[in-house]
């Protein structure tokens, strides 16, 4: 069974037994982020800071 969840957060730690090779990726307009994929038995990630948005004054 797969299943995929998506975890938004400002930090996010991961771990797992395997990390792939960062590479560059197009994201918004001319924004450029960088994605990696990681592998385990279990792989885990947890959002150390959540996202937050700023108020406007």
């Amino acid at each position: 069974m797969s299943r995929s969840e998506r975890i938004e957060a400002e930090k996010i730690r991961c771990v797992g037994r395997w990390v792939s090779k960062p590479r560059l990726v197009q994201w918004t307009a001319r924004h450029r982020a960088m994605e990696i994929f990681v592998e385990g038995r279990p792989a885990v990630a947890e959002a150390i800071r959540e996202w937050r948005v700023l108020k406007k004054q």
